[in-house]
């Protein structure tokens, strides 16, 4: 490849390397449902962006996207979900790291758009309930099986230290996230089959 602002791109190596032929593209959605009828008309997995609010007020749009594909002749594809989140050794200290950055970014987000500004409360209500998956290894393990046998997804998304988290708490959250986060969700899955699990709401202690 020959561009004009440098030397040219001959066989370099690029990483991560993608499949052959194409590269995976998922179709965000935050509450459009022509936007869930896009992704099934154009043959592409579904990614449920959630910020705020219940998860299980989106299975409607798990259905609208299974219909989607039926209708346009398409096979089944996966569902994702994309949340925020925040794992530390307790409950008690991913509240205490979290929340600070969690009100300045909607504070900021707040002032530009004409929202409220955010709460304690709010924030406690998302944890427990909503969109936050804040918590010890368990706690947000438990929340996010029971997401997953919700909607039945096929893929969960954590975006991790929402706004200006310190580097070395964001790399200890991803290492807990994925060394035992991880395979616990995968446990708790195998451990209770889809058509005999209840929704269950973790809550902190």
């Amino acid at each position: 490849m020959v561009g004009n602002f440098r030397s040219a791109l001959r066989d370099q190596f690029v990483s991560p390397p993608t499949p052959e032929g194409h590269i995976p593209t998922w179709v965000g959605v935050g509450g459009s449902p022509q936007s869930v009828i896009r992704a099934a008309r154009f043959r592409l997995p579904l990614m449920l962006a959630l910020i705020a609010g219940k998860p299980e007020r989106f299975a409607p749009f798990v259905e609208l996207y299974k219909r989607a594909l039926a209708e346009h002749g398409q096979p089944q594809l996966p569902v994702g979900l994309h949340s925020l989140g925040f794992v530390a050794e307790t409950d008690e200290e991913a509240l205490e790291i979290q929340w600070p950055y969690y009100k300045e970014q909607f504070e900021w987000a707040a002032r530009e758009r004409g929202w409220r500004p955010p709460t304690y409360e709010q924030f406690l209500a998302e944890v427990d309930h909503g969109s936050m998956y804040v918590g010890s290894r368990e706690t947000v393990a438990n929340r996010i099986a029971t997401v997953i046998r919700t909607l039945g997804l096929s893929r969960f998304d954590l975006a991790y230290a929402l706004g200006r988290v310190p580097h070395d708490q964001r790399m200890a959250t991803v290492e807990l996230y994925g060394r035992e986060v991880i395979p616990r969700v995968r446990e708790l899955l195998a451990a209770v089959p889809e058509s005999d699990a209840a929704p269950t709401t973790a809550v902190r202690s």
